[in-house]
């Protein structure tokens, strides 16, 4: 009796689903995406008096995204670049082994760091009407980085040095995972979902919020210390620092059919 009523209950499982199946159909999208935010990265426990000051960065991205019942899914990849500061809050006399060496980091010196990343969002949400959420992980490759000491731009002489003083370094990031969430609606004229006759595009406007963890990894000394690649962040301290990226996306969303 125990397995009829057992078999009944799937059934009846198997023949909701099937309903909730053809009641809302499930859509297919190919997305595309373009976003442009406020990019800094926070050392929670710095081993030298340095301040990340921020910057912005650009993405452009393609993927597929599939709806279902209010439920969206997405994942696609990424290219992105950033352009960020970091600066000396104080004087810093750069040693080698615990042996202190000649010079003296200024206050206010400051480093640009360029870098380049391909990213792999993978995401879930929902959406009702215009309204959208989503969350999930980011998977993030540097593909190239690329940072320049410029001087002690951000203290009371706020000097620049000039081009043939500059120095010039390569380094790169390891493999990393964002968490990221995102919320937004759509704009122009809404189709519901169930319509059996779709837009060939939808558009989304959204604000978007990236946090993990990361550690840089030297690629090329400078100068005279070949084990102190950055002249201002010493990545060769081994600092933890936590990427925060915020800003806006923008969404097209690429019917392609059930």
């Amino acid at each position: 009796m125990k397995q009829k009523q057992s078999l009944i209950l799937l059934t009846a499982c198997l023949m909701l689903v099937g309903c909730l199946n053809a009641q809302h159909p499930t859509r297919h999208f190919i997305s595309l995406t373009g976003g442009v935010g406020y990019v800094n990265t926070i050392r929670p426990n710095p081993a030298l008096p340095v301040l990340g000051l921020g910057g912005v960065g650009e993405n452009i991205g393609v993927g597929y995204q599939l709806h279902h019942n209010h439920l969206t899914f997405g994942v696609g990849v990424e290219f992105g670049n950033s352009m960020s500061c970091n600066v000396s809050q104080e004087d810093i006399i750069p040693s080698m082994h615990g042996i202190p060496l000649i010079g003296v980091i200024e206050k206010g010196m400051t480093e640009l760091l360029y870098n380049i990343n391909v990213n792999i969002p993978i995401m879930l949400g929902g959406e009702f009407g215009k309204f959208y959420f989503k969350a999930g992980l980011v998977p993030a490759f540097s593909v190239y980085g690329k940072g320049a000491v410029i001087g002690p731009a951000f203290n009371e002489n706020s000097v620049v040095w000039d081009k043939e003083d500059i120095q010039y370094y390569r380094y790169t990031r390891i493999p990393q995972v964002y968490g990221r969430f995102e919320i937004g609606g759509s704009f122009g004229s809404f189709t519901s979902f169930d319509d059996p006759n779709q837009p060939r595009a939808r558009f989304y406007l959204g604000a978007y919020a990236d946090c993990g963890l990361m550690k840089d990894k030297p690629k090329q000394g400078i100068g005279v210390y070949p084990d102190v690649p950055y002249a201002i962040s010493y990545e060769s301290s081994n600092d933890v620092s936590i990427p925060i990226n915020v800003g806006l996306r923008f969404t097209c969303l690429l019917n392609v059919g059930k």
